[in-house]
């Protein structure tokens, strides 16, 4: 029985709902023909971020959309808050209501009174 070993390569833009992907052999034949199966394959676009992020992209469209999501913004950390007692809970949801409530507000043009 003989082994034979295939390598294939997968691209995929990184706008979300734009779901185009391309996986071809990773040869120069397997390349040339995903090139004429995928005519966007020829504009394609990578972008490698400061924290080593590379984003791909299929279009300048695609590029645009990319950056209004914020896929190029800085990712920060997740912050992990302890849960205290039901006390500082009910206050924290309080808080969070009241942005919101002032939020919306703001939205409709009324005015808002920020207590501290």
């Amino acid at each position: 029985m003989s082994t034979i070993v295939t390598q294939f390569v997968t691209i995929s833009c990184d706008t979300d709902g734009c779901g185009k992907t391309a996986t071809f052999p990773a040869t120069d034949q397997g390349q040339n023909e995903a090139l004429v199966d995928h005519p966007w394959l020829n504009s394609l676009r990578t972008v490698l971020m400061p924290d080593q992020r590379k984003l791909t992209y299929c279009s300048d469209e695609c590029e645009a959309k990319g950056i209004a999501a914020g896929t190029h913004n800085k990712l920060e950390p997740k912050k992990i808050i302890s849960a205290g007692n039901q006390a500082q809970v009910d206050l924290a949801a309080r808080a969070a209501q009241q942005a919101a409530d002032a939020t919306a507000k703001l939205k409709q043009g009324q005015p808002v009174t920020l207590q501290g």
